[in-house]
C-alpha cells in the first residue's frame, strides 16, 4: 500500500470526505434560497456575503455531529484540501465583492460557481470522483438555469445548489463506506 493510499484512507476514516462542509455547504445554499426570495436584492447581497462568514464555524459543527475531524490535522492531504479551500476563498473574495457591489444579480452564479472550483483537488485527494462530479453538474446546471430561464435565478438556482450539497451528504456514508472496503481489499489480496 502506497503512502498516498494511506493517507486517503487515513482521511476517509478521521475526515469522512469533509461531510460536515457539505452539510453547511447545503445549510449556506437552503439559507439563499429562503433570502433570495424574502428581502430585497441590495438586502439580499449583504447576508449573502456574510453568510459566507458563517460557513466553517456550522460546517465544524456538523463535522462533530457526524463524528468527523473537520481538520484532519497531520494529514498532508486534509491539509492540501483545507489550503486550496481556503486560497479559492480569499483569491475569489475581491470577485465576490465586486459582484454584489456592482452586479448583484450574477452574485449566487458566481458564488455558486467559485465555490467549487477546489472540488476537483478534493476529489484527487480522496480518490474519489464524486467530488469533481459535483463541481461538473453545479457549474453546467447553474450556468443554464443563468442564461436560459432569468426568472429562476433567485429561487431555483440556489435550491438546486442545495439539493446538490444534501444529495450529496446523503451518498458520501455509502461511497466512503465501499471506498474504504476496496482499499482494504486491495491490501490484502
Amino acid at each position: 500500500m502506497t503512502d498516498l493510499v494511506k493517507l486517503r484512507i487515513d482521511a476517509a476514516i478521521r475526515g469522512k470526505w469533509n461531510i460536515g462542509f457539505f452539510a453547511a455547504g447545503g445549510v449556506f445554499w437552503l439559507a439563499a434560497t429562503v433570502i433570495g426570495n424574502t428581502v430585497t436584492l441590495e438586502q439580499a447581497r449583504i447576508f449573502w456575503i456574510v453568510g459566507t462568514f458563517l460557513i466553517l464555524p456550522v460546517a465544524v459543527i456538523f463535522s462533530r455531529l457526524f463524528g468527523a475531524d473537520p481538520f484532519t490535522k497531520g494529514n498532508v492531504l486534509g491539509e492540501l484540501v483545507g489550503y486550496t479551500h481556503m486560497s479559492v476563498i480569499a483569491m475569489t473574495f475581491p470577485i465576490l465583492i465586486a459582484t454584489a457591489l456592482f452586479m448583484p444579480e450574477a452574485l449566487l452564479l458566481v458564488m455558486a460557481i467559485v465555490y467549487c472550483l477546489d472540488f476537483f483537488v478534493m476529489s484527487w485527494a480522496f480518490g474519489s470522483r464524486l467530488f469533481g462530479i459535483h463541481a461538473a453538474i453545479r457549474v453546467i446546471t447553474v450556468s443554464l438555469i443563468w442564461f436560459a430561464f432569468p426568472d429562476w435565478r433567485l429561487t431555483i438556482m440556489p435550491a438546486f445548489v442545495a439539493l446538490l450539497y444534501v444529495g450529496t451528504v446523503a451518498v458520501i456514508p455509502s461511497l466512503r463506506r465501499r471506498w474504504l472496503l476496496e482499499q482494504q481489499g486491495k491490501a490484502h489480496g
